[in-house]
């Protein structure tokens, strides 16, 4: 078509969840269409990309470098801590009702072929969480995957071996392969109700 068009619709196809038809027909909608909301997306993109950032504390959604509204939250309870890959998978959590500890996210989970070694994670944090926040137990909730398994086994034996803290996994009404972002919140209450120690 034109390059401009066809840069918009390959930025569109880059994120998640969107192939190359709805990207095209996004880019179609908001150039053609020119709905009264285009500048207002436009606005709140903006907006988002220069106010929000990752929680200092769990490293989920937080807005200017504040103290998210989870961690901050004093009904929440501090000795609980659900360990998550990615930001998106607590809203997940959260909608199932059946999670009332905190959160902390690692940003991936170990993968050898993909590079990503134990440095490019999150888990120096979770070391010092586990040892300085009296946390009595920590949730695992990754996918249900071989390097989420292999990053589960990391933090056995290296996070919290020689700590009295209760290692638990989410239990699977996840498929095989599956990422917790996408499942049902009906799920993820029955995945989070059958935890088991790991």
């Amino acid at each position: 078509m034109n390059e401009s068009f066809d840069r918009l619709k390959e930025l569109l196809k880059r994120l998640p969840g969107l192939g190359g038809k709805s990207a095209e027909k996004i880019a179609l909608h908001l150039t053609l269409e020119r709905p009264p909301e285009g500048e207002e997306l436009l606005r709140a993109l903006k907006s988002a990309l220069e106010d929000v950032g990752a929680c200092p504390e769990c490293g989920g959604l937080s807005e200017r470098g504040k103290i998210c509204g989870i961690c901050s939250n004093p009904s929440r309870n501090s000795k609980l801590l659900c360990v998550v890959e990615r930001s998106s998978d607590i809203p997940s959590i959260e909608k199932s009702g059946a999670w009332r500890g905190k959160y902390h996210v690692l940003g991936g989970k170990l993968s050898p072929l993909r590079k990503i070694g134990p440095d490019k994670l999150n888990l120096e944090k979770l070391a010092k969480r586990a040892e300085t926040d009296g946390v009595e137990e920590i949730l695992l909730a990754l996918s249900n995957d071989i390097e989420a398994e292999a990053t589960c086994h990391y933090i056995q034996e290296n996070i919290i071996a020689d700590k009295r803290i209760k290692l638990t996994r989410i239990g699977f009404g996840l498929p095989s392969g599956s990422q917790l972002g996408y499942a049902d919140s009906g799920t993820i209450k029955s995945a989070l109700d059958s935890r088991k120690n790991f």
